[in-house]
């Protein structure tokens, strides 16, 4: 730190103000003298809890030791290993619970692709007749796009909606039967709307694809990446469909490009 004094003279000095290394001691001008002394002080400073518990198993009764770092909600292993565990006796509570599962009534669902018939419990969840029929209907799931991080730059794409492409994606939601939105299902890359009854990917692009915007904004930037995802959307066997938005909110547009959408898929 540098401290502003006076000499007799009548002029002035700087005097410099040192602090000592959080770690070591030794002179700074901030908190550590180098890279060693920083990391060595945030280990000490944020070293946790280490924790080791031992047990018997309650499969063969072998001791054995869990080591883990100390927390409110610690697991505590029952068994030393898999072998025990997976041949541990069943409880005639367990067995109970089995048999009341096996002896409800299943009911009979109509699969949202194929429309077959299936049976599931009343309390299951399952929409289609096989996994392949689900693949067809949804190609990935959001599950899937949340892995490698996927989840942020969704919700960041949700934010950039334009009130005309989410009238528009709600057109489609109630032509169609399979729609989603801003899905990263095209290698990692999105698309503002995908029906997957016709498998075509609508994109629809604003005016900042076409001017430049800001002055870091690169209008060529943002066209080779256009360029990028349109591939990829060819390479997994969809059509893209262009829409360009050059102006504010109007439904009457988001209408007319609509009926210009059904007749492009009518082949008019």
């Amino acid at each position: 730190m540098d401290v502003v004094g006076s000499n007799p003279t009548g002029g002035s000095i700087i005097i410099k103000i040192m602090k000592e290394c959080l770690y070591c001691g030794n002179p700074v001008k901030n908190k550590y003298c180098n890279t060693t002394c920083q990391n060595k002080h945030r280990g000490l400073t944020s070293k946790k809890e280490i924790v080791t518990i031992t047990k018997n198993c309650e499969k063969c009764g072998t001791e054995f030791t869990q080591t883990h770092i100390k927390s409110g909600d610690m697991y505590i292993k029952r068994f030393c290993g898999d072998e025990c565990s997976k041949s541990r006796v069943q409880t005639e509570k367990m067995n109970k619970s089995r048999s009341l599962k096996l002896s409800q009534e299943r009911e009979i669902r109509k699969c949202e692709c194929c429309d077959n018939t299936f049976k599931v419990l009343p309390s299951s969840k399952k929409r289609f007749c096989s996994v392949k029929c689900k693949n067809i209907a949804i190609p990935f799931s959001l599950e899937d796009s949340k892995k490698g991080g996927l989840k942020s730059s969704k919700v960041q794409s949700e934010i950039r909606r334009s009130k005309n492409e989410i009238l528009f994606a709600d057109l489609c939601i109630k032509n169609f039967k399979f729609v989603q939105t801003n899905e990263q299902i095209f290698n990692g890359w999105d698309a503002d709307v995908i029906i997957h009854d016709i498998k075509i990917a609508v994109l629809w692009n604003g005016k900042w694809h076409y001017e430049k915007i800001t002055e870091s904004h690169s209008i060529k930037q943002v066209q080779n990446r256009d360029k990028i995802k349109i591939n990829e959307i060819i390479k997994l066997g969809y059509k893209p469909y262009v829409i360009k938005d050059m102006g504010k909110y109007n439904p009457d547009f988001v209408k007319e490009e609509f009926s210009k959408f059904l007749k492009y898929i009518a082949g008019n």
